[in-house]
C-alpha cells in the first residue's frame, strides 16, 4: 500500500470520483461541487487528502479538514472511501490518519456517513458515537399530483424567483443573507451553527456552479424577504437538489413553507427534472411532514458522528 498527498489536478479528482463511484454507486461524487467547496475555503482552513494505491492502482481516498459548513476550534472533519475490494486497508489508514493529525492537536473529531455503509460501521469500532441524524428522500415527480395541496397564499404575501428579483445588487444580497442567518438559527443540529460571514456567503452562494436562480424561491411581503426554498442542479440525471427552505418565525402556520415547496416542485418539473432531493434533520418534524404529504420517499439516513477526545498517535 502507498498513500500520498492530493494534488488537487484534473486526474487526482477523476481518481477520486472513481473510488466514490466504486464504493458508493447509488451516491457518486458531485465533482464540480467538491472543487467549489475546495477552492471557497476560508483563509487558514486546514485540509489534507490523500490517495490510497494497492499494487499500483489507486484504491481509496482519505482526508481530514477544517469543517467547511460550520467550523468550530478544535474540531475537524475526516472521511474516507475505499473500493469494495480494499475494505480490508482500514485498520492501516486509521492509524496513517492519526499519526497526520496528532500535530494539530484536535479536540475532537467529526464524520458524517450513510447509516448503511461500510465506514459507518468502521467508525462506531474506532469509539465514534452517534450524534444526529438526517433523511434524504425524494420526490419522484412523475407521480407527483400537487392538487390536493395547494391552498391560496396568505393575504400580501408574493413568491419570485432569484431570477425575478435584483439578487446581483448588495442591498438585496444582505437582505438574503440576513433572512438565511435567520432560518438556519432554527434548524435543529446537535450543535448551534456558526454562520458564515456576509463575504463568505457571498463568494460560496454566488459562485456555486449549481446554483439556478429560476429555481430559487423568495417569499415576499411587500418588499420583505420572509420565506425561502432554493433547488439546486444536481450531477444526478434528472435530479434537482433542495437546498435551505424555511419562513420566518412571523410567518409561520400559514402554508408558506408548503406553497414555496410548490412552487419548487412546479418549477422542477417544467424545467425537465424527474427527481427531487432533500434531506432533513430527524427532529425537524414540520418539514418532515410536508415532505410526506408530498411524497417524498426516505433513504438511508446520514449518520453525523463525533470522537472525543482524539487518540494521540506519536509519528
Amino acid at each position: 500500500m502507498r498513500i500520498h498527498p492530493f494534488e488537487f489536478t484534473l486526474e487526482h479528482y477523476q481518481a477520486y470520483a472513481s473510488i466514490r463511484q466504486a464504493a458508493h454507486p447509488e451516491s457518486p461524487l458531485n465533482l464540480a461541487g467538491l472543487k467549489h467547496l475546495d477552492q471557497t475555503r476560508a483563509e487558514g482552513d486546514l485540509l489534507e487528502r490523500f490517495l490510497v494505491e494497492q499494487n499500483g492502482q489507486v484504491v481509496g481516498m482519505l482526508e481530514y479538514a477544517t469543517p467547511y459548513y460550520d467550523p468550530k476550534p478544535g474540531a475537524l472533519e475526516v472521511q474516507y472511501y475505499l473500493r469494495p475490494e480494499a475494505q480490508n486497508l482500514q485498520a492501516q489508514l486509521w492509524d496513517f490518519l492519526l499519526e497526520r493529525l496528532t500535530p494539530h492537536q484536535p479536540q475532537e473529531l467529526w464524520a458524517q456517513v450513510r447509516e448503511n455503509w461500510p465506514e459507518y460501521r468502521f467508525w462506531l469500532e474506532q469509539g465514534f458515537t452517534e450524534v444526529e441524524r438526517r433523511w434524504p428522500s425524494v420526490l419522484d415527480l412523475a407521480a407527483f399530483d400537487p392538487t390536493p395541496l395547494v391552498r391560496p397564499l396568505p393575504p400580501g404575501i408574493a413568491l419570485a424567483s432569484l431570477s425575478e428579483l435584483p439578487w446581483q445588487e448588495e442591498g438585496f444580497l444582505r437582505a438574503l443573507y440576513e433572512l438565511e442567518i435567520e432560518l438556519l438559527g432554527d434548524v435543529p443540529a446537535a450543535e448551534p451553527i456558526t454562520p458564515w460571514p456576509f463575504e463568505v456567503w457571498q463568494k460560496r452562494t454566488l459562485e456555486d456552479p449549481n446554483l439556478l436562480p429560476e429555481g430559487f424561491f423568495v417569499a415576499l411581503e411587500g418588499e420583505r424577504l420572509v420565506g425561502v426554498s432554493m433547488l439546486f442542479k444536481s450531477h444526478r440525471p434528472q435530479t434537482l437538489q433542495t437546498g435551505l427552505t424555511g419562513v420566518r418565525k412571523s410567518h409561520r402556520r400559514k402554508g408558506l413553507a408548503l406553497a414555496l415547496k410548490l412552487r419548487a416542485a412546479a418549477f422542477a418539473k417544467a424545467y425537465g427534472a424527474r427527481y427531487i432531493r432533500t434531506s432533513n434533520h430527524q427532529a425537524n418534524r414540520p418539514m418532515l411532514a410536508i415532505n410526506e404529504a408530498m411524497g417524498f420517499v426516505k433513504e438511508p439516513a446520514t449518520v453525523f458522528l463525533r470522537l472525543s477526545p482524539v487518540p494521540q498517535r506519536p509519528g
